[in-house]
């Protein structure tokens, strides 16, 4: 998927995640460490458990865009699941990957066909 695609119709607290790593690198780390609280440090060692997650390079990228200290890093679950629904993948797939109800998923992706008829 193209990051420009992606950049459109984006939360603002996603957006410099996704600018600094990637579309791809910021759902790992969404994934990984969404919810909590990361140290940006200046320069980044590869002890973090976020540097682990995308490399000590691209948290040094991060760090720039957003400046060092502590962060917290968004859930992100919707944006997470339209780029997994954008890659192909099923509803169950995103459901367990996000770790939320297949329910709440499919409420999120509304089927193309109407199950129900219009009648007006």
């Amino acid at each position: 998927m193209n990051d420009d695609d992606t950049m459109q119709d984006m939360p603002a607290n996603i957006a410099p995640f996704v600018e600094a790593l990637g579309a791809d690198d910021a759902m790992r780390l969404f994934l990984s460490v969404g919810g909590s609280d990361i140290y940006l440090p200046a320069k980044s060692s590869p002890r973090s458990i976020a540097a682990r997650t995308v490399g000590a390079d691209r948290i040094d990228k991060l760090s720039k865009v957003m400046g060092y200290g502590y962060i917290k890093v968004p859930l992100a679950r919707r944006w997470v699941a339209e780029q997994m629904k954008a890659q192909g993948a099923t509803t169950a797939e995103i459901a367990r990957t996000i770790r939320a109800d297949v329910a709440t998923v499919r409420r999120w992706f509304p089927s193309e066909t109407a199950k129900q008829l219009t009648l007006f």
